[in-house]
């Protein structure tokens, strides 16, 4: 049954999830085709058999929904899996990772990020105000790992309410959470929730022992792996990437599923999110989830195996146990 806890977020939300002013703005000469090239993409509704759109919905102002147009006909193919997804550096702005997140609802899925949206300059510029700054330590976060329960929450009463456009076209028992950066930090805080399948944490891991979870990421630290039981995806860039060696050190710690640890050569922390479709690690996400949420069984030829996809691709490093 669903907790029904997102009343409580959107009690807070005007004051406390809102407060996170950024200014628009025009990209720069430079990269003005590359952000017309990734919006048109997006808009045309990604690369999957389900061109998806990028909505609101005044039940769940705290969130921004990625989802397949045509809902009666990707529900018939398979009811969709549920993912609910933390921005980089906690932002709330669902649009951040626009190119991404259409990518994946076009794949069949039902996508709920955290964050209202945001003007467009959130979907390319690589640090948008007051997030370029450092924040103050003891400042109010600006979202909260609590609010991925809670959109899984919204989308199971959805899911049983009649009228619903969701209504009984949702895989209740299918259900992700990911996200990147910091947004990776609230995913793993939430996936010791029962109603998880999976987790994918993106350019992130905990920091080390006696260390304080990060504002907004709620009781993420290297202990709490110890209360996650499903399949993790550790997926990052190579050791340019500031979260590299935390993820590396997660890896190697979690034992209570199985997991897979990959990192790209050449990428980065954040930079590869603004690319048309999402960058690099779009197909292996996609992989992921339909392997572990759709049990397609080729998806895993991706990631499993001496003579897996990634492993024979040059640039790609691929660990893995527990298969």
């Amino acid at each position: 049954m669903p907790r029904l806890m997102f009343p409580l977020v959107l009690a807070l939300a005007p004051a406390a999830l809102l407060a996170q002013p950024v200014t628009d703005e025009a990209p720069p000469a430079e990269m003005a085709q590359q952000v017309a090239q990734a919006t048109a993409l997006a808009e045309a509704g990604g690369a999957g058999p389900f061109k998806a759109d990028m909505v609101s919905d005044p039940a769940l102002p705290t969130h921004t929904i990625y989802r397949p147009r045509d809902l009666a006909a990707a529900s018939r193919v398979g009811k969709l899996p549920i993912i609910a997804w933390g921005n980089g550096a906690c932002a709330n702005y669902g649009n951040r990772f626009r190119y991404f997140l259409t990518e994946v609802a076009s794949r069949g899925y039902l996508v709920l990020a955290i964050g209202p949206r945001g003007p467009q300059v959130v979907e390319w510029k690589t640090d948008i105000t007051p997030n370029a700054a450092p924040a103050p330590a003891d400042r109010a976060p600006y979202s909260y790992s609590a609010q991925l329960g809670d959109a899984i929450d919204w989308a199971e009463a959805e899911n049983a309410r009649k009228g619903s456009p969701y209504y009984g076209r949702l895989d209740t028992r299918a259900v992700a959470v990911m996200g990147q950066s910091c947004g990776g930090l609230q995913a793993i805080a939430a996936a010791a929730d029962k109603r998880v399948r999976t987790l994918v944490v993106l350019n992130s891991g905990t920091f080390g022992v006696g260390t304080k979870p990060l504002a907004g990421t709620g009781d993420a630290i290297k202990a709490s792996l110890k209360r996650i039981h499903v399949p993790i995806a550790w997926i990052s860039g190579d050791d340019s990437d500031i979260a590299y060696p935390n993820a590396n050190a997660d890896f190697a710690a979690f034992a209570g599923a199985p997991a897979l640890r990959v990192w790209h050569a050449g990428t980065g922390h954040s930079v590869h999110w603004r690319d048309p479709r999402g960058g690099v690690f779009t197909p292996l996400v996609i992989d992921w989830l339909d392997h572990w949420l759709k049990r397609k069984p080729r998806a895993a030829a991706s990631f499993v195996g001496k003579d897996c996809t990634l492993c024979q691709t040059p640039g790609w490093t691929v660990q893995t146990k527990g298969f």
